[in-house]
């Protein structure tokens, strides 16, 4: 076998890799600032263990998704009528074939690639969210617009049910049904760049240590240690950092934030409720709360000195690169005005002052 024909299969690897990856043509996320998130139970109908979903999803005046694993959706046909006279979606978990009333067909959170070409083969609308139950029980990938895959006939689910929707209620999110999350649609090409700066992220958050602050729908900021990368400066509050000082420093969740330029008033009340956020765990989180001052370089800077922050113009060289990064950041979330000119600074408080004046319980 010469190297051209060896080089075909991997590179078909490769594609169905980079497919799988991208999630190119099925519905993964909801796109909008809504703190909503989609639950996906996936099986059933179950005699014994739908009607404790039902009961539990009603109790918490919740509707969520029912992915059935039938191709027909009424075997048992009382359970499923029962399940949309609840006001829940009805949809199917493959391997199956949809009616064309359905919600679409769900393939769960990491499905095989059998279970992908079987789906996207039945001509329904593909379910294949990012999130869902981990080895331990509990929740993973829960964020603003997630699906969530759960086992729709675990009668263990079943029973910590109520307290699984307590403590999203908690965190201020809101389960919705498929049809009630705004901006839910597949996956295109133009998503790509964003798909791919959020591995990005993830990528650069476990190399550096930096770890989400706050754990509601409103939490927008992560944060780790790093050197003062500027000269000496002076703080609105009177303290004073020193460069190459190791302090904390916070990044912003830009998809998120890009969501919210759309609506201003629950931006800024969002942005609030994460400085709080930022300002309990720098008062009790002991990862955080030895260091002096608290820091953060981005386009929000301005912003940030409406919260007590000194404000700090960056170096020619730092600010051009960083303008350059912020406009590729801007395109890939779909920023309507790319070209507008958005300048990146410097925003550091001391630690003592923002605690003082953000920690509220």
């Amino acid at each position: 076998m010469n190297r051209r024909t060896m080089l075909v299969p991997a590179v078909l690897l490769a594609a169905v890799g980079a497919w799988r990856w991208s999630g190119l043509g099925a519905v993964r996320r909801a796109r909008s600032a809504q703190a909503g998130l989609g639950l996906i139970f996936e099986g059933g109908p179950h005699p014994v263990v739908t009607p404790l979903l039902l009961d539990a999803l009603a109790a918490a005046d919740v509707r969520a998704t029912f992915a059935l694993k039938t191709a027909q959706t009424g075997s048992p046909e009382e359970l499923t009528r029962e399940i949309s006279q609840r006001g829940h979606d009805v949809a199917v978990f493959a391997p199956g074939r949809g009616d064309g009333q359905t919600a679409g067909q769900s393939v769960g959170a990491r499905p095989p690639l059998w279970r992908w070409l079987v789906a996207f083969t039945s001509g329904s609308r593909v379910l294949a969210g990012q999130g869902g139950l981990t080895v331990t029980g509990d929740l993973s990938g829960v964020r603003p617009g997630a699906l969530l895959h759960l086992p729709g006939t675990d009668a263990g689910l079943a029973g910590r049910l109520p307290s699984v929707l307590a403590d999203l209620k908690a965190r201020e999110f809101e389960v919705l049904p498929l049809r009630d999350l705004r901006g839910l649609r597949p996956e295109r090409l133009r998503d790509l760049p964003a798909t791919l700066l959020q591995e990005v992220d993830v990528w650069y958050d476990r190399v550096g240590r930096i770890r989400r602050v706050g754990n509601r729908a409103s939490s927008l900021f992560r944060a780790g240690v790093a050197p003062y990368p500027l000269a000496d400066q002076d703080l609105r509050d009177g303290g004073r950092v020193q460069r190459g000082e190791r302090l904390v420093e916070f990044h912003l969740d830009s998809a998120r934030l890009t969501e919210l330029a759309e609506r201003p008033v629950a931006g800024r009340r969002i942005v609030t409720a994460s400085v709080r956020d930022l300002a309990r765990a720098l008062r009790d989180d002991p990862d955080l709360n030895t260091f002096p001052a608290v820091f953060s370089i981005s386009i929000f800077s301005d912003v940030l000195g409406l919260y007590g922050f000194t404000v700090v113009d960056l170096p020619p060289a730092h600010r051009q690169r960083l303008t350059w990064w912020s406009r590729v950041i801007r395109r890939a979330y779909g920023v309507s005005d790319p070209q507008k000119q958005h300048v990146p600074k410097l925003a550091v408080m001391s630690r003592q002052a923002f605690v003082d004046r953000h920690a509220r319980d």
